[in-house]
């Protein structure tokens, strides 16, 4: 979706472009129709069909949205995203404006050599001179599987919702791709979210001033996930209703990890507002980690206290509060909260929360 003059009706105005709407309805075609289907630089369309490497801009408020009534698109490449996808980041990025997508299926947006960080939708980037980045995006009814991150950055300024979504064996082997991961937007808000069997990466990873995850399983399932929720920055982290399983080839002990990873070189100290509530949770541990023997494994695993110098510029001890948790094959204290131990292994609803793709 490109060229100015098509989508903008020609204004360059930059405050009338960020008040314009637009709808984009995607109807589902027979298998393999949207394979690769960027019209300048897709292995479909050849290497270098065009300039720039992308189909446009809606530089306004946008929904776009699979047909409703009918199965979702699948929005796919062959097995790499490289020529599909905007300047080598996502197959759509947002900026500052509000952008919604609902009722889609992704698939596939990788580097070729394993070692990269795409996604199929890139958070963040600002496209709007003068217009301040106070985005709400919204992801619903979406499934996202075979990508190095399904949805990844945002900036502050910018709220994320991501509810009744599916995201699955996406990351690489790098570590540094994940399921979703969400820079230092102002919130980032999770409802009926089904994550799990990522490559090494996190299922979940934020850096949002404030998290919410609610009515969520982020569970490891036979993949080689870092943490089940990586807060890495600290900030107010709620949780509640939340089901949170390791799986025996995890790569990190921990299941939610909270600060000590000082970023401040790169502008990313920890959040001056931080607080930790969890209820209605459930810990699932494996009793050992195939990959690490002699690792014990935690439950949450709480950096906020080890000083600047692990967790950044302004990190505190931030004492968690804690109401109605159960863990299994944790105890008391490698649990790191206020627990009831469960003797035996509750069931785990895996069905996503979603029609999805074949």
């Amino acid at each position: 979706m490109n060229s100015q003059a098509r989508w903008n009706n020609g204004y360059t105005d930059a405050d009338k472009i960020s008040r314009m709407a637009f709808r984009v309805i995607i109807s589902p075609g027979p298998a393999g129709y949207y394979v690769n289907d960027t019209g300048s630089r897709s292995r479909r369309w050849g290497e270098t069909n065009g300039w720039p490497p992308f189909d446009g801009n809606l530089l306004g408020p946008v929904l776009i949205e699979g047909e409703p009534g009918k199965p979702a698109p699948v929005l796919e490449t062959d097995g790499y995203g490289d020529g599909a996808i905007y300047y080598g980041k996502g197959l759509f990025m947002t900026g500052n404006f509000d952008a919604t997508f609902r009722h889609l299926r992704f698939r596939g947006f990788r580097r070729r050599d394993g070692q990269g960080n795409f996604a199929a939708i890139r958070l963040g980037d600002t496209f709007l001179e003068g217009v301040p980045n106070t985005a709400n995006v919204l992801i619903e009814d979406c499934e996202f599987t075979g990508c190095d991150n399904g949805v990844m950055g945002g900036t502050r300024g910018q709220r994320v919702a991501i509810r009744d979504s599916y995201f699955h064996n996406n990351g690489n082997e790098t570590g540094l791709a994940h399921n979703i991961y969400v820079l230092q937007v102002d919130e980032l808000s999770v409802d009926g979210l089904l994550s799990t069997e990522v490559a090494i990466g996190h299922l979940l990873k934020s850096r949002a001033a404030r998290t919410v995850v609610r009515n969520s399983r982020l569970l490891g399932g036979n993949g080689s996930e870092s943490a089940c929720l990586d807060a890495p920055n600290g900030g107010e982290l709620v949780m509640d209703g939340v089901v949170c399983e390791k799986s025996v080839d995890s790569d990190a002990e921990w299941l939610i990890h909270y600060a000590g990873e000082n970023q401040d070189e790169n502008g990313m100290p920890f959040h001056r507002a931080s607080s930790v509530q969890i209820r209605n949770a459930v810990l699932l541990a494996p009793p050992a980690l195939v990959r690490h023997p002699n690792t014990r494994v935690v439950g949450f695993a709480n950096q906020s206290g080890a000083g600047a110098r692990a967790s950044g510029a302004g990190s505190r001890l931030i004492t968690p509060q804690a109401e109605n948790v159960e863990v299994y094959n944790l105890n008391r204290q490698t649990a790191g909260l206020p627990c009831r131990v469960l003797t035996q292994r509750p069931p785990v609803d895996r069905r996503p929360p979603i029609a999805v793709m074949t």
